[in-house]
């Protein structure tokens, strides 16, 4: 039985003080719009073409002050080869070392099928990028030197609006999104979706590194180890998002797995995840942890803690409901705790299976 997580993929780079930006919270859906743009300065980029693409983010690398680019509403750009192979392996698009914009209507930038593996994007520390309006998908951290970030790989500051992250794969960390150690991210209305990879299937958040998301879904991402939606080392809050039918295969944290530092749940949906061993829903290895109005229903463990599984760290769960909820070879089909410490405020725990809370707890 495996008990504890280990911090997996942590890469070099220069420590970055970022703080988090407050952001609006748009409601999400496939297919985003609300791009366009930046301002007069925006570079057109002609549609379908890729090579465009890649010399417009060249041109705003090469400014001291940045720049930004605009993609054709609707148009999607298919990168056939890397533009950029540093230390952390290929990357699609130029390596982003200035304040980048990239925006667009319904539009969308991917990897060829055929090409050799890379990821879309890496952001160098003190690079920042803004991605408004626009999917990045098929991007494939698999080989070599990069196996992290199989989307984006972010070690320095990354922004998505409105915008979609999906079919993406790292044979490492991070199957949508890897924010390295120093790095932060900040997420709005974004849907990070059927992505892969062995530790953090959508997201994976590093030692020293902070995401902040604001509305919009995790959702149908694939974990062979931990966190099949999330799996946290850093700082993170989760506000008013969708973390559903995301899956580990070997270990725990179907939905989240937080090991390290601390994981905020606001207002949030945990629903029908599932987990190889334990938590279906949440897997607690060792955080600090917070769950505030937030349902968890519907998720399944293997083993123990169908919902909510609890082994380290501290645990508070205020006005939440966890209901519906299965372990299906072992016990807590709410909660399971077996170290740390979990405590339950008007919170509700019923209909779970084959009980509600192992120990009993207060409240429960």
């Amino acid at each position: 039985m495996r008990l504890a997580t280990t911090i997996r993929g942590l890469i070099p780079v220069m420590a970055l003080a970022v703080s988090a930006w407050a952001v609006s919270a748009p409601a999400s859906a496939e297919g985003k719009g609300g791009g366009g743009t930046e301002g007069e300065k925006a570079a057109p980029v002609p549609c379908g073409d890729a090579a465009a693409l890649v010399n417009a983010v060249s041109e705003a690398n090469s400014s001291p002050s940045g720049g930004s680019v605009a993609l054709t509403t609707g148009c999607v750009y298919t990168l056939g080869s890397a533009a950029f192979t540093g230390p952390n392996g290929a990357d699609g698009l130029p390596l982003i070392t200035r304040d980048v914009t990239i925006s667009g209507t319904l539009a969308t930038i991917r990897r060829s099928a055929s090409a050799a593996d890379f990821r879309i994007a890496e952001i160098a520390p003190g690079g920042s990028l803004t991605v408004n309006g626009v999917t990045f998908s098929g991007g494939r951290a698999t080989s070599g030197a990069g196996t992290d970030g199989g989307g984006i790989l972010d070690g320095g500051s990354l922004r998505l609006i409105q915008s979609t992250v999906t079919g993406n794969t790292a044979s490492n960390v991070g199957g949508g999104v890897e924010i390295a150690s120093g790095g932060s991210a900040v997420l709005s209305g974004t849907d990070v979706t059927q992505n892969s990879a062995g530790d953090g299937g959508g997201i994976h958040i590093n030692t020293s590194a902070t995401l902040s998301v604001s509305g919009g879904n995790i959702s149908d991402n694939t974990a062979d180890s931990s966190g099949g939606g999330v799996s946290n080392f850093g700082t993170t809050l989760l506000g008013a998002v969708g973390i559903a039918r995301n899956k580990t295969t070997n270990f725990e944290g179907g939905g989240i797995s937080t090991a390290i530092g601390d994981l905020t749940i606001n207002g949030s949906r945990v629903t029908e995840n599932t987990a190889g061993s334990f938590g279906g829903g949440i897997a607690n290895m060792g955080s600090a942890l917070l769950v505030q109005a937030t349902t968890v229903n519907g998720n399944t463990a293997t083993l123990n803690g169908g919902g909510v599984f609890q082994h380290a760290g501290t645990t508070q769960m205020i006005g939440d409901t966890v209901t519906g909820n299965t372990a299906n070879g072992g016990q807590g089909g709410g909660i399971f705790t077996d170290g740390g410490s979990i405590a339950l405020s008007a919170t509700t725990v019923t209909g779970n299976n084959p009980n509600q809370c192992v120990p009993a707890l207060a409240g429960c």
